[in-house]
């Protein structure tokens, strides 16, 4: 039979009470948080209306990975409504945020950088930041052309498929504490064999796989942090293993174009910029300069810092380090079982040994 949640025009909350989540049976608890998780997209959302928040876009993208981890971890248990269109939407929109977060974060690294650069090198990164804003531009266009054309249909297709789950009469299947540990530990298994693969700097492919099997598990590990004390640190490291393996990701990628563009300008020389121009008026030297110089600065504090982004992961996440790591996770897969695993009742001989 259908068992439906009430519905409303704002998303239902997660249970007050952990306990109450533990033991209600997966269908309904998973829904009930995705729901929650939900309800944090579409405020993330309406943020972006507001050009002046600048923690917009980047809220809006982790709220949606929340969700879309979260769909995904629990897929079996919401697949009897949720379906893989709903989830292909979802994906598309988070896709097309890509670009326009990753020059916002290039925008924001090269303005610090430029700071401390030489006024011969402080022309590249002028000549570059003018580049990358022109790129934001056009990104943030595409991007909310996409949010306003798709973004309401998908979220209340989400919601609908939220708000209903088919059940038996006869038995309330399995609980959401025992589904939780088995998905902690699968993803946990994910993340050590994929840590194991990052054996250099060179492993991009693999070091990218690391961190979002680290997310994955860090979103699991708070959708039910509230059933153990023993969550939070776990969170906390994954959260910093997240940051070292970004910013080993990021330095890669913007390495990489930064070589691309020192290529095609020496290939064929691109007009000063106006910002260039008014520079070459300050400083006779700076008329004769070029992007070339200041973009090769820039690449070689980009692959420093790739440099010292492995040093750290190498350095937190050994073989023996991430085993510890598994251990205690493990030992979290345990304590959400147990909320759920009734006690072994004593039996009345062995009370009376006890009282001998």
């Amino acid at each position: 039979m259908a068992r439906r949640l009430s519905r409303s025009t704002t998303a239902q909350p997660a249970p007050s009470r952990i306990e109450d989540m533990l033991r209600d049976s997966v269908q309904r608890g998973a829904r009930r948080s995705a729901l929650a998780l939900l309800a944090k997209v579409r405020e993330t959302r309406d943020r972006l209306d507001d050009l002046g928040d600048k923690e917009a876009l980047h809220d809006f993208r982790v709220a949606l990975r929340r969700l879309r981890s979260w769909l995904r971890a629990f897929r079996p248990a919401l697949a009897d409504t949720i379906t893989p269109k709903m989830e292909r939407r979802l994906k598309r929109i988070a896709k097309a945020t890509g670009s326009s977060r990753d020059l916002e974060v290039h925008v924001e690294w090269v303005e610090d950088a430029r700071r401390s650069l030489s006024d011969n090198a402080r022309v590249g990164a002028t000549w570059l930041l003018q580049q990358l804003r022109r790129d934001k531009r056009e990104a943030d266009a595409d991007f909310r052309s996409v949010i306003s054309r798709k973004f309401d249909r998908a979220a209340e297709d989400a919601e609908a498929g939220l708000s209903r789950y088919q059940a038996s009469v006869e038995e309330d299947g399995e609980r959401f504490a025992t589904a939780a540990a088995d998905m902690v530990e699968l993803q946990m298994m994910a993340l050590s064999n994929a840590v194991a693969r990052v054996t250099g700097q060179g492993d991009r492919a693999e070091a990218h796989a690391a961190r979002i099997a680290a997310k994955r598990l860090r979103y699991l590990l708070e959708g039910v942090a509230d059933a153990s004390p023993a969550a939070k640190p776990l969170i906390e490291e994954l959260k910093a293993l997240q940051d070292t393996l970004g910013e080993l990701h990021d330095s890669q990628l913007f390495a990489g174009e930064l070589a691309t563009m020192i290529s095609e300008v020496l290939v064929s020389p691109t007009p000063a910029s106006d910002d260039h121009v008014r520079s070459a008026k300050r400083s006779r030297s700076s008329a004769r300069v070029g992007p070339v110089p200041g973009l090769r600065v820039l690449s070689r504090r980009m692959r420093r810092a790739e440099e010292t982004a492995f040093q750290t992961y190498a350095g937190a996440w050994s073989p023996a380090a991430t085993e510890a790591f598994s251990a205690r996770v493990s030992a979290f897969a345990a304590d959400l079982r147990a909320a759920v695993t009734p006690p072994t009742r004593e039996t009345r001989p062995a009370r009376a040994a006890a009282n001998a």
